[in-house]
């Protein structure tokens, strides 16, 4: 398997996790220090934060979900397009719990060194989140 390739599965691996709620692979793939620049405020840093990110999630939104709609890889850097799902069942992120369903897409890219992300930046369409949850488009 050729490096961009293993990169690829760590990254498949990471997501299955966060979906799986399985903290246990999460902390293989993760670094304990992975840097999250583009972490929401109020979250711990590095891997205990991207926990607490995914448990904040799905106590508003127990059906979220992030399915992987491409990979591409060069070198030590993958980026994934994710399409995300969920409904809106508890208030979270200053969203109210409207039991409205969502659909919004994103991007993240994460840097891996020896077999761990190290950094991880992600960007989502809050804006249809944010519609879709309140009625507002």
């Amino acid at each position: 398997m050729t490096t961009t390739e293993a990169n690829k599965e760590i990254v498949r691996r990471y997501q299955a996790a966060m979906n799986d709620q399985d903290w246990d692979t999460l902390d293989a793939v993760l670094a304990h220090d992975v840097s999250t620049p583009l972490m929401l405020p109020g979250f711990p840093p590095g891997r205990d934060g991207a926990k607490a990110m995914a448990q904040a999630a799905l106590a508003a939104w127990p059906d979220f979900h992030a399915r992987i709609d491409d990979l591409i890889a060069e070198d030590d850097r993958v980026v994934a397009v994710v399409t995300m799902t969920g409904t809106a069942v508890n208030p979270g992120f200053g969203l109210p719990g409207t039991g409205r369903a969502f659909t919004m897409t994103g991007a993240y890219i994460v840097r891996i060194a020896g077999g761990l992300i190290v950094e991880h930046a992600g960007v989502e369409d809050a804006l249809a989140l944010i519609a879709q949850v309140t009625g507002g488009g």
